[in-house]
């Protein structure tokens, strides 16, 4: 079955207990945000651990370390950028690390490079909410549920994910709220008076939240593929199943222009989306046979391995040929190209927690929904394709019984405005669609919009030179694309 929408947050009940973001951190934060970071050599970077407290209302309750690396300005450093990959429960350790790859050569010349696990994920006090056997399940369970008995199924196996923190109070306290308020000690820590950031996905919700709660001490931020927190989990996941069955028709242009398509060449992208309908409920009827002849490919799995192939357009070669494969009947090509996204070894054995920390942190940001199977048929009206799949995908939440965190940036402009932030929309990303990014801006109060016309989720470093300049020129500079700018 899906593993929830891929992104997905909401609003919060009110704060209690936090100063206001303008006033300085109260007194019984002081500890934390004079702390040194010690940093030491660590493989291609250099590491260390930022103290921040469990519950921000309650420091002297206890605290958690955050894993922090930091990759060096490969010339005359002008400053610190903090970077976040999204998810949520993506590693930011392992994205700095990454700068090479994730940011242009100016920046990475320029500045130092700074990720940090968040608090639950990667090194950072990681959340469990399942055992490898049983994300497995939850991934191969039947997406698309047909009599009473296997709604039942699919409620059994959501029940498998239990989340639990080697941190008392932990599970409490993992709103994106509570993680803006990390960033902030970060920042302090790091001896900035203001935050220099890029978030992508996820990742702009963090910005976001942390530009509400400390508008006075945002630098240039950076926000790639914009989640709005207004929308409610309904809204997300349609979103969310509107924008990848967009790119599921993109996808099959693009096949039927290549030529030879698994799914047919007709010019009416219906007419393949009807076959690949029908592949997919042979696998529910019947799982496809792989290499693994204890593990056949099942439609839930296969639905998944689909919409992940989808995320940039350098995948549709590899989605093409595993889907060729899964028409002559062998599914190993398109399980190994699911396993590869969710870091799924051979031996079973998965590579970090980022499937656990997102079900823990995801729900923490949303109310649970308390009726999903009325959201499922309303989705799957909606979109009849990934609406049914996606809404079983909501189920977690509602199994787990993760409280809806308490906390929760004030609105947008609350503590005073923050300085232009820059924000790149896709036209065509499927996992953060184009149709948020009104509400996105309207949350946030002071962005630019530059929009890149194409496929794919985010915008920068994903092929478009112009896309790349403008976001290095305002990192480094703080020049401003022209409003209305649209990149290619």
């Amino acid at each position: 079955m899906a593993t929830m929408a891929l992104v997905a947050c909401s609003p919060s009940p009110p704060v209690d207990g936090v100063s206001s973001a303008s006033s300085p951190p109260p007194a019984d934060l002081a500890t934390f945000y004079t702390q040194v970071l010690t940093w030491s050599p660590c493989e291609d970077a250099e590491c260390a651990t930022l103290s921040v407290p469990v519950d921000y209302a309650r420091p002297e309750d206890g605290s958690i370390d955050l894993a922090v690396v930091r990759r060096p300005a490969a010339g005359a450093a002008q400053g610190t950028l903090v970077v976040n990959p999204g998810g949520p429960g993506a590693s930011g350790t392992a994205y700095a690390r990454a700068a090479d790859r994730v940011l242009g050569m100016p920046v990475v010349n320029a500045f130092d490079v700074v990720g940090f696990d968040p608090r639950g994920v990667g090194g950072s006090a990681p959340v469990r909410c399942a055992s490898p056997g049983d994300l497995d399940e939850l991934i191969d369970a039947d997406a698309t549920p047909d009599t009473p008995d296997e709604i039942d199924e699919i409620r059994r196996v959501s029940a498998l994910i239990d989340c639990v923190a080697p941190v008392e109070g932990l599970l409490d306290n993992l709103s994106t709220a509570d993680s803006a308020r990390d960033l902030d000690v970060l920042r302090a820590a790091l001896g900035q008076s203001r935050l220099d950031y890029l978030g992508v996905s996820y990742g702009t919700h963090l910005g976001a939240t942390y530009a509400a709660l400390f508008p006075d001490r945002v630098g240039h931020f950076v926000l790639d593929g914009p989640l709005p927190s207004g929308l409610d989990a309904e809204q997300v996941t349609l979103g969310q199943a509107l924008g990848f069955e967009n790119s599921l028709r993109r996808f099959l242009e693009d096949c039927r222009r290549v030529g030879d398509c698994p799914l047919g060449d007709d010019a009416d992208t219906s007419v393949g989306l009807d076959r690949l309908r029908e592949l997919l409920e042979a696998l529910d009827a019947r799982p496809a046979p792989t290499a693994d002849p204890d593990r056949p490919l099942t439609e839930g799995a296969a639905t998944y391995a689909i919409l992940l192939s989808l995320y940039r357009v350098s995948d549709r070669p590899l989605l093409r040929d595993a889907l060729a494969s899964l028409v002559a009947g062998d599914g190993t090509p398109l399980q190994r190209l699911l396993d590869e996204r969710i870091g799924r070894g051979p031996d079973g054995v998965y590579r970090d927690n980022a499937m656990d920390a997102f079900y823990a942190i995801t729900c923490s940001d949303r109310a649970v929904a308390t009726d999903v199977p009325a959201q499922v048929e309303r989705l799957a009206s909606a979109a009849p394709i990934l609406g049914e799949y996606l809404g079983w995908g909501n189920l977690p939440c509602e199994a787990a019984g993760i409280v809806a965190a308490r906390t929760t940036p004030p609105p947008a402009g609350a503590s005073g405005p923050a300085p232009p932030m820059l924000v790149i929309a896709t036209t065509h990303d499927p996992a953060t669609p184009y149709t948020w990014v009104e509400t996105f801006l309207a949350e946030i109060g002071s962005g630019v919009l530059l929009v890149r016309d194409g496929d794919g989720h985010t915008g920068y470093r994903e092929g478009s030179d112009c896309i790349d300049e403008a976001v290095d020129a305002f990192l480094l500079d703080g020049v401003l694309p022209a409003p209305g700018t649209t990149c290619v």
